[in-house]
């Protein structure tokens, strides 16, 4: 009988906590992308120039595109450490292919990251909507900066699993 309740009380927090992470997106179209112009999704005052150094001389961005941003020699993100875990926290509660229509907050159907090949299909998008200096989604209960460029690094180096890093 405790378990019943119990689970009667996690239930709801679950649905409450795993929906708030997609609220309404009606600024994107049927593909998942941003409508937006010229800045790839990307929020602020972003110049779209690799103006700034990291520690190993590497731009550290705004980037216009997925495609100029660069995968650093040193990188240890995986699909497994880092990808997975992300797109879980963030992600899947909206564009997860379990997911009833009525319950993706305008997340198109189709446009889901159960695993790491959909991640790779949908890269582009996601990097330009959610990763680096782009803030467009998550819509509720966003990921911070450095989470943002974690996933544009993991996202440039071709979002590797620990098998393709040899791990």
């Amino acid at each position: 009988m405790r378990c019943v309740a119990s689970l009667s009380l996690t239930l709801p927090l679950f649905l409450t906590l795993t929906t708030t992470a997609c609220g309404d997106d009606s600024s994107s179209d049927e593909s998942g992308a941003a409508a937006s112009s010229g800045t790839g999704g990307s929020t602020g005052d972003a110049t779209g120039t690799a103006d700034e150094t990291g520690t190993g001389g590497e731009p550290m961005g705004p980037w216009n595109n997925l495609e100029e941003r660069p995968c650093p020699d040193d990188n240890f993100l995986t699909y497994e450490n880092f990808g997975g875990p992300f797109m879980l926290t963030y992600c899947t509660g909206c564009h997860g292919s379990g997911v009833p229509a009525d319950m993706r907050q305008m997340a198109p159907l189709g446009v889901d990251f159960d695993d790491v090949e959909d991640v790779r299909t949908h890269a582009v998008n996601i990097w330009a909507l959610a990763a680096d200096q782009n803030e467009a989604m998550p819509p509720v209960g966003a990921a911070d900066d450095m989470e943002r460029m974690m996933l544009g690094e993991w996202l440039a180096c071709g979002a590797p699993t620990d098998a393709d890093i040899e791990m």
